[in-house]
């Protein structure tokens, strides 16, 4: 990412200027995007041509894409873009309900005002990014902003568990419904609402709050899965 990106939207996650984070960033745009389809093989030399760098570098990018849960490398015959079944991403859906709803439900006791600043502040870049119509980076942010309310909740072995959950959900869910914009205006109200709910300082608010928020997520996306998580309920049970 460039540093007059990282200027303007403050609160996408930073990187190294190394040549794997730049392989790594266009490999995972590709990927979470659908533009690399599940299936899809990559392999290092025609990587290496195509971004004019070594295969060391490549295999370190890859690997990073791995430990996203985004390739699998099997052996001699290559690595392979994943795919994410139903099966896998309605896993996912409840695992993300459950880690969120927790953390929120302590992290609002916990909320400093410089996280509150960063939240307010990622709400803002989102408006903007969505303006430039990418929804790759509003991905990113919507991240960095999960990521960081749940860091407030101090439960760190966890932390790493929630980001690879949340990457494959985003991208599970991006793919429902590839090359529509409608999806760009769904999240900053939605997290200014969160924010308002942090001030209350009420864990229970903030955990149904956070359960409604994904369910919704879901069913914008994916209606029938919705029905098939949620039946009826007007919000699933954090």
């Amino acid at each position: 990412m460039s540093v007059a990106m990282q200027m303007k939207f403050p609160t996408l996650p930073k990187e190294s200027g190394r040549k794997s984070n730049a392989v790594y960033g266009s490999l995972r745009r590709l990927i979470m995007l659908s533009e690399l389809n599940g299936g899809s093989i990559l392999t290092e030399q025609s990587l290496a041509h195509e971004f004019a760098c070594s295969q060391g570098t490549i295999r370190e990018a890859l690997l990073r894409l791995e430990q996203d849960g985004f390739v699998e490398r099997r052996g001699y015959q290559g690595t392979f873009v994943t795919s994410i079944s139903d099966a896998e991403a309605e896993i996912l859906i409840h695992q993300r309900i459950a880690l969120e709803s927790a953390g929120i439900a302590r992290a609002c006791l916990n909320i400093d005002t410089a996280t509150r600043e960063f939240l307010l502040q990622s709400v803002e870049d989102y408006r903007k990014v969505r303006d430039l119509g990418d929804g790759y980076l509003l991905s990113r942010i919507d991240l960095a902003f999960h990521l960081k309310l749940f860091e407030r909740a101090n439960l760190p072995n966890l932390m790493p568990v929630l980001a690879r959950t949340l990457q494959l959900v985003h991208r599970f869910m991006i793919a429902q419904r590839a090359g529509e914009t409608f999806w760009l205006d769904l999240f900053p109200e939605q997290h200014l609402s969160i924010i308002e709910a942090l001030d209350q300082k009420d864990p229970e608010v903030c955990r149904q709050l956070m359960a409604r928020h994904v369910a919704s997520n879901v069913e914008a996306f994916h209606p029938i899965m919705f029905k098939r998580l949620f039946g009826s309920m007007e919000q699933p049970a954090a």
